[in-house]
């Protein structure tokens, strides 16, 4: 049987005092372990009584001393990660250190509450986070709940209950346009065929030519190309050739490793695909070869040595100094892959074949990055094939409507009881 009485220390004389209240009870029945805890009020033990007799009714009782804190938890889960590849391992211990772990790793994993961690993602957003990041965090505590859930050392994922971070609806202020993504869009990370046309001028012939003109004609990640043998490419003596995407370089480290170059497949299962390429491409590919030095793995741009090329020696001494001669804007490597799609959206490429061309795992994902550059409402060709359907038919139901004949081959006569009937 349940007791909460007051908890009068030796120096109190027992009157109104402000000693704590002190439940005793049994939580898992008359041949359970007893128990002991103080409330500051007798309304706060009796809420807890009433909470703990709920779960011991349904089953999801834990002991106090058995529940871990949610760092012990979210490392037990993050081990449980580390045969990922090393960029998405490295990105969940970056998650976990520097967001999640400070904000919660001290709790008990049963007491992190559904306003606690509301709290904690309304302060991610004022700190200018964007709500995928916000979100992407969220997912992870979601997954270590869940992780608790199944060994039975917390009763819910108070995750569950927390709604999910959303794009900000932004002012549009005077002289500014919307591009109706729901996020504001950078044209300045876009090149054009012209300043492409400027930074190939101004890299150094040879290899840093050669990749940078195949990164901008195959819309490769970078990974991608640096990861490309002489065995992926189909160049004939003449007309256009093809590329095989099979792998992806990857330089990320994994704990308590040494940093080393590892192959991986490309990010989704569509990134295995094949890029045809025009008969320009191929040449400077089959002159590059002669020049090529020598691998292992028979790479097609590799470093001096031989060795897979680390990202920083593209980005240092070929991609930036040629940006830099051509007196361009700083971009990213990244930028000719939106480049090259902005190119082929603008001379009418089809939807899926500009996901295959990039190897999205869905059109869903090239229409939500690349939206803005499908046209606008404002295109005549709409309007064109729109008033065009109109002439053809909708135009001659009017005029059917004043003769009283319907469309089509044959010709009726105006409508009567039988007909309405019918």
């Amino acid at each position: 049987m349940a007791r909460i009485a007051k908890f009068h220390l030796p120096s109190c004389d027992g009157g109104d005092c402000e000693c704590l209240w002190e439940l005793d009870y049994r939580p898992q029945g008359l041949y359970g372990p007893r128990r002991r805890v103080r409330f500051q009020t007798k309304k706060a033990a009796e809420r807890f009584l009433a909470q703990t007799a709920l779960q011991a009714a349904r089953g999801d009782y834990v002991e106090p001393a058995e529940v871990p804190r949610f760092a012990e938890v979210a490392e037990d889960w993050f081990r449980s990660k580390t045969d990922r590849r090393p960029s998405h391992v490295c990105d969940l211990r970056a998650r976990l250190d520097q967001h999640i772990l400070p904000a919660f790793g001290a709790c008990k994993i049963d007491r992190v509450a559904v306003i606690a961690i509301e709290q904690f993602r309304d302060g991610l957003r004022e700190r200018g986070y964007a709500y995928r990041t916000i979100n992407t965090i969220l997912r992870i505590m979601g997954a270590v709940f869940r992780l608790a859930l199944k060994r039975g050392q917390c009763a819910k994922n108070p995750v569950d209950g927390v709604d999910r971070a959303v794009a900000a609806a932004k002012e549009i202020r005077p002289g500014a346009e919307a591009d109706g993504s729901g996020e504001e869009v950078n044209p300045e990370r876009i090149l054009t065929p012209e300043e492409i046309g400027r930074l190939l001028e101004a890299a150094t012939a040879g290899i840093w030519r050669t990749l940078i003109k195949t990164a901008f004609v195959s819309g490769a990640r970078s990974g991608e190309l640096l990861a490309l043998r002489w065995t992926d490419l189909e160049l004939p003596k003449e007309g256009p050739g093809k590329i095989a995407i099979r792998r992806s370089l990857s330089w990320a480290r994994r704990q308590g490793e040494e940093i080393r170059p590892r192959l991986y497949p490309p990010k989704t299962k569509a990134g295995i695909r094949t890029i045809g390429i025009p008969a320009e491409l191929v040449s400077e590919l089959r002159r590059w070869k002669l020049q090529c030095p020598p691998s292992v793995e028979q790479l097609v741009f590799p470093a001096p040595a031989g060795q897979p090329m680390h990202r920083e020696r593209l980005l240092r001494q070929g991609f930036y100094p040629a940006l830099r001669r051509a007196k361009l804007r700083a971009v990213t490597f990244h930028s000719l892959r939106h480049s090259c799609a902005s190119v082929l959206i603008k001379r009418g490429v089809a939807i899926i074949d500009l996901q295959h061309h990039l190897g999205h795992a869905n059109p869903a994902i090239t229409l939500r990055i690349y939206a803005h550059w499908f046209g606008d409402s404002s295109d005549s060709s709409v309007a064109d094939k729109l008033a065009q359907v109109m002439v053809d038919h909708l135009g001659s139901a009017g005029e059917s409507e004043k003769s009283g004949h319907s469309v089509g081959t044959r010709t009726t006569p105006r409508c009567s009881a039988s007909v309405v009937s019918a």
